[in-house]
């Protein structure tokens, strides 16, 4: 196995890709095969589950969209939908709200049987039939708090979706109101499409099996340890069929407190991985060797944001917006960047990030130059007692923890917040935000769904209310109505600035910073700058051997 020239705690030798128009020919070569030894990829964002109807998380909606089909996925370098499982759709309505698609006759599921309409239908309506059950025991106080269901999936996404009807091989799609994002949403996980013989309507699947019909099979399922894929000879859509096996090693924090992000770059130090799609420590990404011609890597702009969410609901402490407005403005995103992050991410002042239609500095507008005393006159009028005592909660990351305590330094600064902050496992983390909403505040990170604004608009400040604040508020719900309706996405791009505009206001939602998107790789693979991109889509297939 190889071994990296040291420089620092840990040597990777690196050539930096900062955009596709840099990237040399070495990343297009592959070979006329594979053979059966597989890549090995290594990442630290491991899925909870691998059924799409309950799966919301962006780990699992990556493997998912190498195991299942949708009608539609994301080609390399494009953010518009092409065909895939679908040989064509489109909207048949000048309104935006019918989105009719026609299946290709040629596909099998990975047991055999034919992928049918029924199998579309089915896939979609199970998505909210779970969201509904979810919905319906939240609120019924005759069940414990620990056996509600709590797998709402990506259902959010749907909220404009009425009804789906099935027209011999065709598809339609009957929305309750204008969406020029609805092909978006089509191409990604919450429009994978499931074996309707095989999948509850009502219950995820838990136990790692896998029906699909998309580029790899599942050979081989261990939770946070590991996933094994082989080509799916099967296959018919839109990419081609992969040549080579793909292992994905899953990096979790390990029961002697060893961090993830340690242990992947552990394996990348001792040769184990041919691709490291991981985030490693920020000391070991800052200190990267650049001299070492034998690693490649690809690194852009990426869209994953981090966040600090609250909970809105009445009689919690973040419920007044004077309190949020408060928090917002203590929050130094250099700060965090600089002595956490160690400059391996950018502070980010809009939920927007760089890269997206959309994106200002709403959060630096409004909080530029406030001071504590302010701060406090606004708290005090709106009948709040200070310090006002909330929990932040966090989960997975080395830095996670320095993290918290520096944004909790922060916040108590001048004497306004009381803030304890608690670390608890990502099993436990994300049903207490989702199903419990047992949280005052969490730090969490937002992986957009698909390569528009609305990704970062309607599905987390909307009535989708994707990261659980249960914020609402009419002039945004009514912006983002508008968004909807207009199908040139860029002429919609004062909408989304005056829709964050408002939320600063508001803050129920404060944005950190924006990731940076590395891969790294040996110079023995090529493909991956196509693996990842802002479509939510993770292209093992685009991985060979050279």
């Amino acid at each position: 196995m190889r071994r990296i020239r040291a420089r620092g705690a840990i040597g990777l030798g690196l050539v930096v890709v900062l955009a596709v128009g840099a990237i040399g020919g070495w990343m297009f070569f592959r070979s006329s095969g594979g053979g059966d030894e597989p890549i090995v990829v290594g990442t630290t964002s491991t899925p909870t589950i691998l059924d799409p109807g309950g799966a919301y998380d962006a780990a699992g909606a990556a493997l998912m969209s190498n195991l299942y089909q949708s009608l539609m996925t994301y080609a390399p370098g494009q953010e518009e939908p092409v065909p895939d499982a679908a040989e064509s759709c489109e909207f048949t309505d000048n309104q935006l709200t019918v989105y009719r698609c026609t299946l290709r006759d040629d596909l099998s599921f990975s047991n055999g049987d034919d992928v049918t309409p029924d199998d579309v239908k089915y896939s979609y309506e199970r998505v909210l039939s779970m969201a509904d059950r979810a919905a319906r025991e939240a609120e019924d106080d005759t069940i414990p708090e620990d056996e509600k269901f709590a797998y709402a999936g990506p259902s959010s996404l749907l909220a404009s979706l009425e009804a789906v009807r099935v027209d011999g091989q065709d598809v339609i799609f009957e929305l309750n109101q204008p969406d020029a994002t609805f092909p978006l949403i089509v191409a990604g996980s919450a429009g994978a499409i499931v074996h309707r013989d095989s999948y509850s309507a009502i219950e995820p699947e838990t136990d790692g099996q896998v029906v699909g019909s998309g580029p790899f099979l599942l050979d081989r399922y261990r939770p946070n340890e590991s996933a094994e894929l082989v080509p799916n000879p099967n296959y018919r859509g839109a990419v081609e069929t992969p040549d080579t096996p793909v292992t994905v090693r899953y990096f979790v924090q390990s029961d002697d407190g060893t961090a993830a992000e340690e242990l992947l770059a552990d394996a990348w130090e001792a040769g184990e991985l041919d691709v490291n799609n991981g985030r490693m420590p920020p000391a070991v990404m800052s200190d990267l060797n650049r001299s070492d011609s034998g690693i490649r890597v690809a690194e852009t702009t990426g869209g994953s944001i981090r966040v600090l969410a609250f909970n809105t609901d009445q009689g919690l402490p973040m419920s007044e917006a004077a309190a949020r407005r408060a928090a917002a403005s203590l929050i130094d995103r250099e700060a965090i960047s600089r002595r956490v992050q160690q400059g391996t991410v950018e502070p980010l002042y809009s939920l927007i990030p760089v890269g997206f239609t959309g994106h200002g500095t709403p959060y630096y507008d409004h909080y530029r130059g406030v001071t504590v005393d302010s701060l406090r006159t606004e708290m005090e009028e709106a009948g709040l007692e200070l310090p006002v005592r909330f929990n932040l909660a966090y989960s997975r990351g080395v830095a996670n923890h320095a993290e918290a305590e520096l944004i909790q330094q922060q916040l108590e600064e001048g004497g306004l917040f009381d803030v304890e902050i608690s670390y608890h496992d990502w099993a436990e983390f994300i049903p207490t935000i989702y199903g419990a909403r047992g949280y005052d505040a969490y730090l969490i990170g937002w992986t957009p769904d698909f390569p528009d604004p609305a990704t970062f608009t309607d599905t987390i400040l909307g009535p989708g209310d994707g990261l659980a604040t249960g914020f609402s508020d009419n002039a945004i719900n009514e912006l983002i109505s508008r968004t909807h309706g207009e199908p040139d996405r860029g002429r919609a791009a004062e909408d989304f600035l005056t829709i964050h505009d408002l939320a600063a206001g508001s803050a129920p939602i404060v944005p950190i910073w924006q990731d940076k998107r590395t891969v790294i790789s040996t110079v023995q693979i090529s493909g991956t700058q196509n693996l990842v991109s802002h479509s939510g889509v993770w292209r093992l297939w685009e991985l060979h051997r050279i």
